[in-house]
């Protein structure tokens, strides 16, 4: 009786234990909605939905730029910016990116903010993104990769 009353004791706050409401998430990491590679690009991109969320969420971009072809007389930059829409409205972000034609490594890809960021996008609306090109066509290409992921 004794060994029985000492098994329940030490197994009674296991099954309690077991029992016990988990906290769920929707997802246990970073769940990919796009991605893009785009090499050897050589005109500006117009406005290009990447994703439309269909429940308001947090998501994060990450994006790189690299000239894949330089230009050495040139002075073209082209600009990477997003557009998306969360509680406040529409938004639009400052060049996310920004390369030169005559860039050429160790310094070939864009710059100027962090390479990812984060975003609250509403329901509905599209995440979308353009690349701008500021100057004359010229003999340069460019490369444009990213990927997007939803936070929560």
């Amino acid at each position: 009786m004794y060994k029985t009353l000492c098994i329940a004791v030490l197994l009674l706050p296991t099954f309690g234990l077991a029992q016990a409401p988990k906290a769920t998430t929707p997802f246990s990491s970073p769940l990919i909605v796009a991605k893009a590679k785009l090499v050897n690009q050589t005109a500006a991109i117009p406005a290009t939905t990447i994703f439309t969320p269909t429940q308001s969420g947090l998501y994060r971009l990450s994006l790189y730029m690299t000239v894949s072809k330089a230009d050495a007389k040139s002075a073209t930059s082209r600009d990477f910016y997003l557009t998306w829409t969360d509680d406040a409205g529409a938004e639009n972000s400052l060049a996310l990116m920004l390369i030169f034609d005559n860039q050429t490594p160790p310094q070939a890809f864009g710059g100027i903010l962090p390479p990812v960021i984060s975003f609250e996008a509403a329901a509905g609306t599209p995440i979308s993104y353009s690349v701008f090109q500021n100057g004359d066509s010229d003999a340069a290409a460019y490369s444009l990769y990213y990927t997007l992921e939803r936070l929560e």
